[in-house]
C-alpha cells in the first residue's frame, strides 16, 4: 500500500489542484435548460482582463496596418506586459493568467456574449472595476469580433438555423482552432532564432523579386506583411521567455531553501537559452515545449487539445541525457508530472450555452504508433509517460494511444495492465485504419505515419499547415433527421408542428424501407447545407481577421511560401460531428423488419405511437425494442448499418468547404449523444422523447450487444471506415477480464481490434459496485476517472444520467 511518505511532491500537488479539472456537472440538455440559469463557475475561478486589455490597446494603436501585422504586434504587446509568475512548486515556467486560477478571454473572437455573461452567471469572476473595464473593451469589439459576424451575412431564410434551439439538429459554434501542431522536431533542432533568420532571408528574397512586385503587387504586399509579422511574433516570444528567466533569477536570489533555489536557477538558465536556441537537455526540451505550447494553444488563439507526439519529440533529449548520466527515469517522470500539473491551469472560457468556465480545456497527447519509416515508435519514454499520468489521477492529459500490427507484445501486455487500473485516460487508435485513410486523401505515406489526435478523435498531421476550426457545428443529430423524415419535415414535440426541415413525403406513402431512407437522407442533406453555409462564411471571416503568424512560422511551408496557415492548406478539414448513428440504424432496421417485411403494423400506427411518445403503446414499443440490433455480428443488421453509414457520409461529403475540399465527418461528438438529445422526439428503436442516443458513433445501444466484445468488433469491421470516418467505440469489461491468465486474452482482443481495422476503442474497467458506491458517496471517489465518449472525466463529476448510462453499459468478458 502506498503511504503518504512514498508519494512524490507532484502526486501530493495533484490532490490540491484536482478541483481545477472538474466540470461541476455542467453537462445538461441544450435547449431544455436556459443558458446561465445555473452557475457552473467554480468559486475560485476569476477572469483575467489583461489579455483583453493589451490586445485591444495594440489594435487601437495599429489601425490601418495589415491585419497580420496587427495580430503579431498585439500578441507581442500582450507578452511584453502581461503579469507573469512562477508557482511555489513549479519546475517548469509558463503561465496563462495573472494568477493560477485565472481564465483569459479573446475579444477578437467574442465580445457580445461576454458583455452579457459578466452581468449574470459570470459576474463573480470580476471585481467591479474589472467589469467596468471589460465592458469598455467589449464596446470596441462589438463590430469587430468574429463570433456572430456570420449571422449578419445569412439570408433571412437561413438565419433561423443559426440557433440549435430553432431546429434541434446541430449546435452551431465557431469552434476552437485546431490542425496546427508545430514541427517541434525542427524547432528543437534549430531554435526560434534560426526560424527567424529563415523569415528574414525570405523577406529579402521577395523584396528583390521584381517580377512578383511588378506582376502581382497584391501578393507581394501580402507575403511581405506575413513575413514581417512572423519576425515580430518570434521576437515577442523570445522576449517573453527572457522575462521568465529574469523572474526566476530574482526569486532564486530570495529563496532560502537550497532545493527550491536550484530549481529556480535551472528555470532561469533554461529560459535564457530556449526557445530561441536548440534545447541542450531534457529539461530545456520540456521548458521549450511548454512555452511554445502555451503560445500556440492558449495565448495566441483559443484552441482545444494538444495532440503532440510527446514520446517522440521529447525522447531524443531524454535518451541523450540518460546515456550521459544526467537524468534517471524517476527524475524524468517527476518533470513530466509537473507538466501535467501545469495543464490544470489552462482554464476553459466559452459561452454559457456550452456551460463553460468550470474546468480546464480538454488537453490530449499522442503516444505510440509508428515513425515516418513505418517502424514501431514506442520507447522508454512512452512507458514513463503512461506511469506519470496514472500516478497523478488527474483527467488531463487524456492519452491517444496508437496501435499497429507490429506493436511489440511487451507493450500490449503493459497496456493491458494499465487499462485494468487506468482505462479512463485512454483512447486507443488504429494505425491500420488511419494511415490508409490519410493516404486516401492524398497525403504521402511518410506524413500519414506522423499523425496525431489533437482532441477527442480529431486527427492532424504533425508540423503541417492544416489549421481550421475544431468543429463545424458541435454535433449533428442524425436521429432528429429521421424524426423529420417521418413527419414531412415538421416537429410536433418542440416546434409547434412548424415546417423546419425539408418537405419530404407523408410517411403513409412510404412503400419500402428505401423510401424511408431517402427521406432521412433528404433531411440530412437539407441540414448539412445549412451547416456548411454557416461554416464556409465563418471560414472566410476568420481567414481575413485571424491570421496566425507565430504558429505559421512553426509549420512546414508557411515561411517558404510566405503564407499564413489560414491561407496555406496542406489539407483542410471541415468536420461535421454526427451523433446517434446506432440509434438511427436500429430504428430503420426495426421499420424494415416489422413494417415492410413482417407487416406486423403499418407506418401510420408507428407515426402516431411516436407522436404520442409511445404513451399507451408499451407493447408496441417493446416489439420495436425487440427488433434485431447492431453489434451482434449479424449480417442482416450489420450490412444494413454499413449502407446507412456510408450513404449518410456520402451526403455530407458531397458538400465542399470554402477551400474546395470535401466536407469530412468526424467521431468527436463527445457528450452530444446526451446533451443534444433533448430536442429529439421518440424514435422507432423504442427510445422515448428526450432520452439519450447511443454513445460514440458505432457503439451498440446499451444492453443490446448479446454475443460478446469480439462480435462487437466484427460488426464494426463491416462498416468500411475508409468510406465513412474515424468511428468512436466504447466498450466496458469486468476487471477480471484483464487480470491473471485473462490478460493474454485481452492482448489477443487488442490484436483482433488492430487486425479488423476498427478505427478506435476506449474502455471502462470499473465494476458496478464501485460505480454505485461513487454515486452514493462521491466524496470518497473524487479521483475515479472514466471514459465518456472521446474524453475522460471524473465519474462523480458527471450528470447522473451519464453516470447511469455508464453503469448500464454491458460489462463484457472474454471467452
Amino acid at each position: 500500500m502506498t503511504t503518504a511518505a512514498d508519494r512524490t511532491l507532484a502526486e501530493g500537488q495533484a490532490d490540491k489542484v484536482r478541483y481545477r479539472t472538474t466540470m461541476g456537472q455542467r453537462l445538461g440538455r441544450v435547449g431544455l435548460e436556459k443558458p446561465g440559469q445555473r452557475n457552473y463557475i467554480r468559486p475560485t475561478l476569476k477572469l483575467d482582463v489583461e489579455r483583453a486589455r493589451f490586445i485591444t490597446q495594440s489594435y487601437k494603436d495599429t489601425e490601418g496596418e495589415p491585419i497580420v501585422i496587427r495580430r503579431a504586434k498585439a500578441m507581442a504587446n500582450y507578452l511584453d506586459h502581461k503579469t507573469i509568475d512562477i508557482g511555489a512548486n513549479d519546475l517548469i515556467a509558463g503561465s496563462v493568467g495573472a494568477y493560477i486560477d485565472d481564465a483569459i478571454s479573446y475579444p477578437e473572437l467574442y465580445s457580445r456574449w461576454v458583455d452579457k455573461a459578466i452581468e449574470s452567471g459570470y459576474r463573480d469572476m470580476l471585481t467591479n472595476p474589472e467589469r467596468a473595464e471589460l465592458h469598455a473593451i467589449n464596446q470596441y469589439w462589438f463590430s469587430r469580433s468574429v463570433h456572430g459576424a456570420e449571422r449578419d451575412l445569412l439570408t433571412e431564410e437561413d438565419k433561423r438555423y443559426w440557433s440549435y434551439i430553432n431546429h434541434g439538429v446541430f449546435l452551431w459554434v465557431h469552434g476552437a482552432h485546431i490542425g496546427q501542431m508545430p514541427n517541434y522536431e525542427k524547432l528543437f533542432r534549430v531554435g526560434l532564432n534560426s526560424i527567424k533568420k529563415e523569415a528574414e532571408a525570405k523577406l529579402r528574397e521577395i523584396r528583390r523579386d521584381g517580377k512578383l512586385i511588378h506582376s502581382r503587387p497584391g501578393d507581394f504586399m501580402r507575403k511581405k506583411a506575413f513575413l514581417e509579422a512572423a519576425i515580430i511574433s518570434i521576437e515577442g516570444a523570445i522576449r517573453w521567455a527572457r522575462r521568465y528567466a529574469e523572474l526566476a533569477r530574482v526569486k532564486a536570489s530570495r529563496e532560502e531553501n537550497k532545493t527550491r533555489r536550484n530549481a529556480l536557477e535551472r528555470i532561469a538558465e533554461a529560459c535564457e537559452w530556449v526557445p530561441d536556441n536548440p534545447p541542450r537537455t531534457f529539461f530545456e526540451t520540456l521548458q521549450c515545449w511548454y512555452l511554445i505550447m502555451l503560445l500556440v494553444r492558449v495565448l495566441d488563439v483559443q484552441t482545444v487539445g494538444i495532440g503532440d507526439r510527446v514520446d517522440q519529440i521529447w525522447y531524443p533529449a531524454y535518451k541523450k541525457d540518460k546515456e550521459a548520466g544526467r537524468i534517471t527515469a524517476e527524475q524524468a517522470q517527476e518533470l513530466i508530472q509537473n507538466i501535467w500539473l501545469k495543464l490544470t491551469e489552462l482554464t476553459d472560457f466559452n459561452a454559457p450555452i456550452m456551460a463553460s468556465g468550470a474546468h480546464t480545456t480538454p488537453r490530449y497527447i499522442t503516444i505510440g504508433g509508428q515513425d515516418r519509416l513505418g517502424r514501431d515508435a514506442t520507447n522508454e519514454l512512452t512507458y514513463i509517460i503512461m506511469d506519470s499520468v496514472k500516478s497523478l489521477k488527474l483527467v488531463e492529459p487524456m492519452i491517444s494511444l496508437r496501435l499497429h500490427r507490429n506493436t511489440p507484445e511487451e507493450f500490449l501486455h503493459r497496456l493491458a495492465g494499465v487499462i485494468r487500473t487506468d482505462a479512463g485516460h485512454y483512447g486507443v487508435f488504429n494505425d491500420e485504419f488511419m494511415i490508409p485513410f490519410l493516404m486516401s486523401k492524398g497525403i504521402p505515406v511518410e506524413d500519414a505515419r506522423d499523425w496525431a489526435v489533437e482532441a477527442c478523435a480529431s486527427y492532424s498531421v504533425v508540423g503541417k499547415p492544416m489549421g481550421h476550426r475544431a468543429t463545424s457545428g458541435l454535433g449533428f443529430v442524425l436521429p432528429k433527421c429521421l424524426e423529420y423524415a417521418l413527419n414531412e419535415g415538421r416537429d410536433c414535440h418542440f416546434f409547434s408542428d412548424k415546417q423546419i426541415g425539408a418537405p419530404t413525403p407523408h410517411p403513409v406513402n412510404f412503400t419500402s424501407i428505401e423510401d424511408v431512407i431517402k427521406a432521412y437522407l433528404d433531411q440530412v442533406r437539407f441540414f448539412t447545407e445549412k451547416l456548411v453555409t454557416l461554416s464556409n462564411i465563418t471560414d472566410a471571416i476568420e481567414a481575413q481577421w485571424l491570421p496566425q503568424p507565430f504558429n505559421s512560422a512553426l509549420l512546414d511551408g508557411c515561411i517558404e511560401n510566405a503564407t499564413d496557415v489560414r491561407e496555406l492548406h496542406y489539407w483542410h478539414k471541415t468536420n461535421i460531428q454526427p451523433v446517434g448513428h446506432t440509434t438511427v440504424v436500429n430504428a430503420l432496421v426495426a421499420i424494415k423488419k416489422l413494417i415492410f417485411e413482417e407487416k406486423r403494423i403499418n407506418m401510420a400506427e408507428l407515426v402516431m405511437a411516436l407522436r404520442d411518445d409511445w404513451e399507451g403503446k408499451e407493447e408496441l414499443r417493446q416489439m420495436f425494442r425487440g427488433a434485431p440490433k447492431f453489434g451482434n455480428d449479424d449480417d442482416y443488421v450489420d450490412l444494413f448499418a454499413r449502407d446507412i453509414h456510408i450513404r449518410t457520409c456520402q451526403v455530407m461529403q458531397g458538400f465542399k468547404n470554402a477551400y474546395g475540399y470535401s466536407i469530412t465527418c468526424d467521431g468527436s461528438g463527445g457528450t452530444s449523444y446526451f446533451h443534444l438529445a433533448g430536442l429529439t422526439g421518440a424514435t422507432p428503436d423504442g427510445r422515448k422523447k428526450g432520452e439519450m442516443f447511443s454513445d460514440g458513433t458505432v457503439s451498440p445501444e446499451v444492453g443490446t450487444e448479446k454475443k460478446g466484445p469480439i462480435a462487437v468488433l466484427r460488426s464494426i469491421a463491416k462498416i468500411d471506415p475508409l468510406l465513412t470516418f474515424n468511428q468512436v467505440l466504447n466498450q466496458r469489461f469486468v476487471p477480471a477480464s484483464l487480470e491473471g491468465e485473462n490478460r493474454l486474452k485481452f492482448v489477443n482482443y487488442l490484436r483482433t481490434f488492430v487486425d479488423l481495422v476498427v478505427p478506435h476503442v476506449e474502455f471502462n474497467v470499473v465494476d458496478n459496485y464501485i460505480l454505485s458506491e461513487a454515486q452514493a458517496h462521491p466524496d470518497n471517489y473524487q479521483d475515479l476517472i472514466v471514459r465518456i465518449a472521446g474524453f475522460s472525466a471524473y465519474f462523480v463529476d458527471m450528470n447522473k444520467e451519464i453516470q447511469d448510462q455508464i453503469i448500464a453499459r454491458t460489462q463484457h468478458r472474454l471467452p
